[in-house]
């Protein structure tokens, strides 16, 4: 038994490193010596900034990539050390990743305001840059988000899979490595006052995590809608963690719901 759930880690992990699809209508940019792939589609008086997860490129959000730019324009790149675009040997820390994207984004002519969309550790650096620029903010839609302290909650309760198994640990490429050791530090973000805020989540699916880790995500989840004091908390009720693939429409009426209250 012990030998499958290895094997199935194993499989698992060379799916999630190894999505290297592009997205059409790409473009690409040399920033720092290092080639940038990103593509945007659409046009409106805000810019959809879309950030995958850990493990995946701009090809995660092929599937409602189109759809978002019938909003408003929207904006995805491959972070470098992700295909299309090139390696990296720069610090893959969130302080770096955002002023990458807010480097990329000016290169490319897309000028703020944003409404930033991150799915999962994308949530994390989205975060972030709100922090740290929320001028150039309109609105935030977190995706799956994995709360910054939701380790070091697992850890104290003292619950399974807080983090990544070591044998999947051990086969990531070290860029995904220095992403997933860096979010491990992560802290709190400060409240972002009356900024526009959705947090997109899935419903606990049974025999996936033990009753008590979903528990603490769920709780989690509604620790993040309370960052804003305009937000809201959608539940998509049929999707897993991807619930931009699953269950589209759930980040498209958080999206809809940002460019609608946007002042």
């Amino acid at each position: 038994m012990q030998k499958l759930k290895n094997m199935f880690s194993l499989l698992v992990c060379c799916f999630l490193v190894t999505s290297c699809t592009t997205l059409r209508h790409s473009k690409t940019v040399k920033i720092d010596n290092e080639r940038v792939t990103y593509a945007t589609l659409g046009e409106g008086p805000l810019t959809i900034v879309l950030e995958a997860g850990l493990g995946d490129g701009m090809g995660s959000w092929d599937g409602i990539f189109e759809e978002l730019s019938s909003i408003t324009k929207v904006f995805a790149y491959s972070r470098p050390g992700y295909a299309p675009s090139s390696a990296t040997s720069r610090p893959r820390t969130a302080e770096q990743i955002v002023d990458d994207l807010r480097q990329l984004l000016k290169r490319s002519g897309n000028s703020p305001p944003y409404i930033l969309v991150g799915h999962s550790l994308g949530g994390i650096y989205m975060l972030n840059y709100i922090e740290r620029f929320p001028e150039e903010v309109a609105g935030v839609v977190l995706v799956e988000t994995r709360h910054p302290l939701l380790t070091q909650a697992c850890l104290e309760q003292g619950l399974s899979k807080c983090k990544l198994p070591s044998v999947m640990y051990a086969l990531l490429p070290s860029h995904v490595k220095h992403e997933y050791d860096d979010a491990q530090q992560a802290k709190m973000p400060v409240t972002m006052g009356d900024t526009l805020l959705v947090v997109v989540s899935r419903t606990p699916h049974q025999g996936q995590e033990s009753d008590a880790w979903q528990t603490l995500w769920q709780e989690m989840q509604v620790g993040l809608s309370e960052l804003s004091e305009r937000s809201q908390h959608l539940i998509a009720k049929r999707a897993g963690h991807y619930v931009h693939k699953e269950e589209p429409e759930r980040v498209i009426e958080g999206v809809s719901w940002v460019m609608s209250n946007w002042r």
